[in-house]
């Protein structure tokens, strides 16, 4: 009984071991953690042949979309570009470095701001296994979206040169904070 057990293992070690493979995976994907909504994006990774068997074709496409992490995958934006593949071979182990250019930034990269993916994958005429890449990327709001508005209401207290506080007109303030955290500075000199 344990004879055949034995047997069974080693056929099925035996034939997994033959069984061809293509599978190309993303690597090495290198990119900002955090961007401004209008600012260039700089993205570069690798496609990798981590199967066993060899891909013969003449190009690979990558296929990229940066998503908030709510939005189902139908409503990506996909940028794509392809590369061609050296001598139209990619050998196991063989790499590609992808994506040698900077990004505009803006609406046609960013959906919104906020928490975002960042997802790659390989496609082929052929079919092959792929491995996607899922990054997390923080997209800052447009700064022109936003309106810098002070008024005195906001104004939470002053501070003299001897860090007191201060409210009369007989004690200048050297500094005003605000709601927001931004301190105005002004200096008086009697």
């Amino acid at each position: 009984m344990y004879k055949k057990i034995l047997v069974s293992i080693c056929c099925v070690v035996l034939v997994s071991k033959t069984v061809s493979s293509q599978i190309v995976s993303v690597e090495g994907v290198s990119h900002a953690d955090t961007v401004q909504y209008v600012a260039p994006f700089s993205l570069h990774f690798w496609f990798v042949n981590t199967g066993n068997t060899s891909l013969f074709m003449d190009s690979i496409t990558a296929n990229i979309s940066i998503s908030p992490v709510s939005v189902v995958p139908p409503n990506w934006q996909i940028l794509t570009f392809t590369q061609n593949i050296p001598q139209s071979v990619l050998a196991p182990g063989d790499s590609i470095f992808m994506l040698n250019t900077v990004l505009n930034g803006g609406a046609q990269l960013y959906q919104q701001a906020g928490d975002n993916i960042v997802v790659i994958w390989p496609s082929f005429i052929t079919p092959v296994t792929i491995d996607t890449s899922i990054t997390p990327l923080y997209v800052l709001p447009n700064p022109s979206a936003i309106q810098e508005h002070t008024t005195k209401k906001e104004l939470l207290r002053t501070i003299d040169v001897l860090g007191r506080e201060t409210k009369g007109k007989k004690n200048e303030p050297l500094f005003y904070i605000y709601n927001d955290g931004t301190v105005e500075k002004r200096i008086t000199i009697e």
